[in-house]
């Protein structure tokens, strides 16, 4: 099904005769491209895009299927939007209530001549289509090619936000448009912070760093994080202090992604990602969800959290990243976006998760 008859399909569900898009995630689908300009209106029957003269150009060559409304000085959102309620007899419309300030929607409640009816779209983006998959994937492609060329950078002496530029950098060279969120490089008891975004810290021998990123491909995320051992002061990884910390966490990652399938509750993975840490005596140094959906934003619902009893399904896209974090030791998390296919899931990463040290071939 494509997308606006996914929409158009919802809309008789709600029973609502057109749709109000808004928000920047949302809208991406329609006008190819990411942008916080502009609106999009789905009706029954047809589907409109207004735009100011900045995009219309280029959205015009994008889309199929769309009737296209300049946005100017005397064609305003509401001017447009009333002449289409009144040719197409739109009653009920929803719009994007939690997307919107408190001062947009009072003003469109007061000068649309529709009802207005607060709803949410975000479910709507679970299931990715074919398309999206494809291009999550090359996505993902980026992240594991840029990862291997990281860890062969890495340094002794090098600080943190060196690390970083040249990981984004070449994520860029690969064919990304930016990172899909701010990279973070925590080493040494800076991996006990799971977000440690690069810092001037210098890089030390011996020392694990944990890399977490991603890139943006034609507006699709990625993520990814792996923990290395940098390389100069321990010939064998399994005599780091650090290396059974290291193994637990794999073994988590690994239990939680031999979970998914389709009609698993999401709490569930977490469940069985929790159950190993738990039981190795660090729980209480494991505090955020095991994962989360992912797509044109890096963080999307649903979560493989202890509260999410979202049943997985064919399409959906999540991370799966477990973690421990130990106060001014260090820290390990691993992580792979996870495709749920019709009859498991699907790593879509390539890079080893044996502890691997840096700098080396």
């Amino acid at each position: 099904m494509t997308l606006l008859a996914t929409l158009k399909s919802w809309l008789q569900e709600q029973k609502l005769d057109a749709v109000l898009i808004s928000s920047r995630q949302n809208k991406q689908p329609h006008l190819g491209i990411s942008t916080a300009s502009g609106y999009v209106l789905v009706t029954r029957q047809h589907a409109h895009i207004l735009i100011d003269s900045r995009y219309y150009a280029d959205i015009a060559e994008r889309v199929q299927g769309y009737q296209l409304h300049l946005l100017d000085a005397t064609h305003s959102i509401n001017t447009i939007i009333n002449r289409l309620i009144k040719e197409e007899g739109l009653r009920h419309i929803g719009f994007e209530g939690c997307q919107v300030s408190w001062q947009t929607g009072t003003q469109w409640r007061e000068t649309l001549n529709s009802e207005l009816h607060s709803i949410t779209l975000d479910g709507l983006r679970q299931i990715k289509t074919a398309d999206e998959i494809q291009t999550i994937k090359a996505a993902c492609q980026i992240a594991d090619q840029a990862c291997e060329h990281i860890r062969r950078f890495i340094e002794p002496g090098m600080r943190e936000r060196e690390v970083a530029a040249e990981l984004e950098w070449m994520m860029k060279q690969l064919g990304a448009e930016k990172a899909s969120f701010d990279t973070i490089v925590a080493s040494g008891a800076r991996g006990a912070l799971p977000h440690g975004k690069a810092s001037e810290k210098i890089i030390e021998s011996g020392e694990f760093v944990t890399l977490d990123f991603g890139a943006q491909y034609q507006g699709y995320c990625s993520d990814m994080t792996r923990t290395f051992l940098v390389a100069g002061k321990y010939l064998q990884p399994e005599k780091h202090p650090l290396f059974d910390i290291y193994q637990t966490v794999l073994e988590s990652q690994l239990a939680a992604i031999d979970a998914i399938r389709p009609g698993i509750p999401c709490q569930v993975v977490d469940n069985a990602a929790r159950s190993v840490i738990n039981a190795s005596g660090y729980g209480h140094h494991f505090g955020h969800n095991t994962g989360h959906a992912i797509g044109i934003e890096v963080h999307e619902n649903p979560r493989f959290s202890p509260s999410d009893t979202t049943l997985l399904k064919p399409g959906m896209l999540l991370t799966v990243e477990p973690g421990i974090y130990l106060p001014g030791e260090g820290g390990v998390r691993i992580e792979d976006v996870i495709l749920v296919t019709e009859t498991g899931c699907e790593v879509l990463y390539t890079m080893p998760k044996t502890l691997l040290f840096t700098g080396v071939a």
